[in-house]
């Protein structure tokens, strides 16, 4: 049996896995919450809030397709997305699985011409399903 880890991973090495699309890297993603909901028949579902990945924009346009396929679609068809936590020699360590995943919202950051930053594309992802392993 492995040793347990007494330390907690940190947040800076992870991998971003969408289902159809090559170019995934993110450098923030902020993963979405999870609450029970509980119906008037006692019944128990799950809603999760939205899954927020970020990126360096680049000359990739796969984000911006997604999302533009999904306004123009009446029907988009949901994709799995995985984040994946690696420790510090790349081991992938914790896998966020989220199914039927659809973009809400495309975002870029401000420009500004006295600054230096990096241009940030964001891509909001409504979440159907959520799994850890």
């Amino acid at each position: 049996m492995p040793e347990k880890r007494p330390e907690p991973f940190g947040n800076m090495h992870f991998r971003v896995e969408i289902d159809g699309l090559h170019e995934t890297r993110a450098v923030e993603v902020i993963l979405p919450g999870a609450r029970i909901v509980v119906a008037e028949d006692r019944s128990r579902r799950v809603h999760c809030g939205p899954l927020i990945l970020r990126r360096g924009m680049t000359d990739s346009r796969a984000w911006y397709d997604w999302w533009d396929r999904a306004r123009r679609s009446s029907r988009e068809a949901g994709r799995s997305v995985a984040v994946v936590l690696l420790d510090s020699g790349g081991r992938d360590v914790q896998r966020w699985s989220f199914g039927g995943c659809e973009p809400v919202a495309y975002l870029l950051s401000p420009l500004d011409a006295l600054g230096n930053a990096v241009l940030i594309e964001t891509l909001e992802l409504s979440v159907g399903a959520f799994e850890m392993s």
